[in-house]
């Protein structure tokens, strides 16, 4: 079998250089066009070198103010090809002109093709198949094959109609036409109806003249109406009509746009609030929505009222709770505590002693309560004002 080649064998560097399937492979890519690769520009001949000045003698070859070759020999050849093109060029523009215009000249009226058949008339020589140049035929004895009908409905000799005079049978005879008289037009200028010398028309002036007054003020509106349709500064039609109608159109669209804009929202903003009455003029078009809107409204502030009863109420019990509990934090310092510094008179920390002097120190009473003595403890439990007969002595039966 066949053993493919390595992928680093490649027939131009390009080829080579190209990105290979795994990394081993550029490696041995790049090793092989280093040591064996050889650059073909080595087994190149020479290249073509251009002598220093070829440049500037071909440029001198051509006479740029003579607009003439140097060498005779080149200019006569250059002379020799232009004729010969320009002569092919006239001979074609010629026969185009014989073929798409007259085969003679319409100034002298002679022939064009005199020098191809001379005497010959150059309209009937026939040069096409069947036809002449213009596509007529050659002239020949023998005329048409029937004579050409005639133009008239009637005999040219007698001046009979042919029903009358026509050599086939009665009833075969053709129909005269009857003739239809034409409408005789004078022109306007032949009218002479108005007197250029007393400026007046020769009957009903005063008819004609106010006549003229309304056609000319018409004149004047359409033109008016035409030009000025629309005044820039009322914003209006000039046209009371058109002005109507142009409102009415403007505001069928502006309800056509509000019905659409309506179907297009959802169903939950059709409810709202501002829908029923205008938001500018506060204009009411709805009162029992919006009636039912502030029954909701005050429905939804009662529920929100409530709200906040509570939190006032929990507010008011933390309030006392904190009361109470800063209550038995003080009832549970012992009032002894405060005793020795009222005992010693002043304080240990400035040395100043107690008393209400500028140089003295304020001592503040403390908040705690007095521990009662065993008097005040045993008549806590008794009535304010209580007698002997007041007490009641349980005894067994």
């Amino acid at each position: 079998a066949y053993a493919a080649p390595p992928p680093w064998v490649a027939r131009t560097v390009e080829d080579l250089r190209a990105p290979a399937a795994t990394w081993g492979q550029e490696l041995r890519c790049y090793e092989h066009e280093k040591r064996r690769v050889v650059d073909e520009g080595l087994v190149r001949g020479q290249q073509l070198r251009l002598p220093k000045g070829a440049v500037q003698m071909q440029e001198r070859v051509f006479d740029p103010l003579l607009q003439r070759f140097r060498d005779p020999g080149v200019e006569s050849r250059q002379r020799v090809a232009e004729e010969r093109e320009r002569v092919a060029h006239l001979n074609r523009a010629q026969d185009i002109d014989i073929v798409r215009s007259q085969p003679f000249n319409i100034v002298n009226n002679s022939s064009k093709l005199e020098a191809l058949a001379p005497g010959q008339d150059p309209m009937r020589i026939g040069g096409q198949a069947g036809g002449g140049t213009l596509g007529e035929g050659a002239r020949r004895k023998e005329g048409p094959p029937s004579q050409p009908p005639t133009h008239v409905d009637y005999n040219i000799l007698s001046n009979l109609p042919f029903d009358v005079h026509h050599w086939q049978p009665p009833g075969e005879r053709p129909r005269a036409r009857e003739p239809q008289g034409r409408a005789r037009s004078v022109p306007h200028w032949c009218v002479k109806d108005f007197d250029i010398v007393t400026n007046r028309y020769n009957d009903r002036h005063e008819e004609k003249i106010a006549r003229q007054k309304h056609l000319n003020l018409l004149e004047a509106t359409q033109k008016h109406a035409k030009a000025n349709r629309f005044d820039p500064v009322t914003q209006q039609f000039t046209d009371p009509a058109h002005e109507e109608r142009a409102k009415v159109a403007m505001h069928a669209r502006e309800v056509e746009s509000n019905l659409r804009a309506e179907a297009l929202e959802p169903p939950s903003y059709k409810g709202r609030l501002s829908a029923n009455y205008g938001i500018i003029s506060h204009e009411v078009h709805n009162p029992e929505m919006v009636k039912l809107h502030q029954t909701l409204e005050d429905e939804r502030k009662d529920r929100y009222q409530n709200r906040y009863i509570v939190e006032h109420n929990f507010h008011v019990q933390d309030v006392k709770h904190d009361h109470i509990v800063n209550s038995r934090r003080l009832n549970r310092i012992a009032p002894e505590r405060f005793d020795e510094s009222k005992r010693r008179g002043f304080d240990i920390i400035d040395n100043r002693a107690f008393g209400r002097l500028p140089t003295e120190k304020q001592l503040h009473e403390d908040m705690t309560t007095k521990r009662p003595t065993p008097w005040e403890r045993a008549q806590q439990g008794r009535l304010p004002g209580a007698t002997a007969d007041l007490v009641q002595t349980i005894r067994y039966p």
